[in-house]
């Protein structure tokens, strides 16, 4: 075992570190997957998937560097048993899909990454000793300090908040297309989120993700969230009254637009608040 530690160490360190890298490149994806559970707020999920990739991220460097190995070990292991336990719950729910811990790298369900989490464990396990312990680490414990700080700014660098990025602002459009369809579809009664997407586009299915995520979470009124896609009022004319631009959000209020959100934008609070008013 004296030379098996070490190359356990290197492994898992070298997982953590993988799975960290490819979520922190489907970010998107991880942070639609936490929100689904309607456990935090959107802007609360941007920053705990950031915090969660940042553990992940500075626990590799670390468990790969063999550094501080007692109190490393026990954050491998509590990390693995706190993303058991998550899992063990998304199974019971039902809930199949990919659990997102490789990004798109593997696409596992929660049964199948609780069996990878059992045999990480078992790595951990394996994978320290108690060590000696370190005289002389001030430098040893600025390194790790570093590496902490260097963890915790990459993935908010590398992928800043769409919260702390984008804010309410005009989307362009055309305001007498808009106001046709409205009549047409008899939109113009009352408050409605209409969304204007396409087949195809991933940023308009994670837009339906998300704001179907919102209305579960706050439970709104679904009948008052619409989804008008090209062929509902042909292509010509989805295409000049949107100007190419998809997802195109708006808040009607009785036909009138108040406020114009893209997949990045979009406010939770405000279309709670919006579609929330008697």
């Amino acid at each position: 075992m004296r030379y098996v530690r070490p190359v356990l160490r290197v492994l898992l360190g070298a997982l953590f570190m993988v799975s960290a890298v490819a979520k922190l490149f489907a970010i998107d994806d991880f942070e639609l997957y936490v929100f689904s559970y309607g456990f935090f707020s959107l802007n609360f999920t941007y920053v705990l998937v950031r915090l969660c990739i940042a553990a992940e991220l500075a626990l590799g460097v670390l468990t790969a560097l063999g550094w501080w190995r007692r109190v490393v070990r026990l954050l491998d292991l509590g990390m693995l048993l706190f993303f058991s336990l998550f899992l063990c719950y998304a199974s019971l729910v039902g809930r199949n899909e990919s659990c997102q811990c490789f990004g798109r790298l593997a696409d596992l369900n929660p049964v199948q990454s609780l069996l990878k989490n059992a045999l990480l464990i078992v790595i951990a396990l394996l994978a320290f000793d108690k060590g000696k312990p370190v005289q002389h680490c001030k430098l040893r414990a600025w390194l790790t300090a570093l590496i902490v700080a260097a963890s915790l700014a990459t993935p908010f660098v590398v992928s800043v908040p769409d919260s702390w990025m984008f804010g309410p602002e005009d989307a362009r459009y055309n305001k007498e297309l808009l106001q046709e369809t409205v009549a047409e579809r008899n939109l113009d009664g009352d408050r409605y989120v209409v969304s204007f997407v396409t087949p195809g586009c991933p940023y308009c299915r994670m837009s339906r993700q998300k704001i179907g995520s919102i209305a579960s979470r706050n439970d709104l009124d679904t009948t008052r969230i619409v989804y008008i896609e090209p062929d509902d009022i042909g292509a010509d004319r989805f295409l000049q009254l949107t100007y190419g631009q998809r997802p195109l959000i708006l808040m009607l209020d009785h036909g009138q637009t108040v406020a114009t959100f893209h997949y990045r934008n979009i406010s939770e609070r405000s279309i709670v608040d919006f579609l929330g008013k008697d």
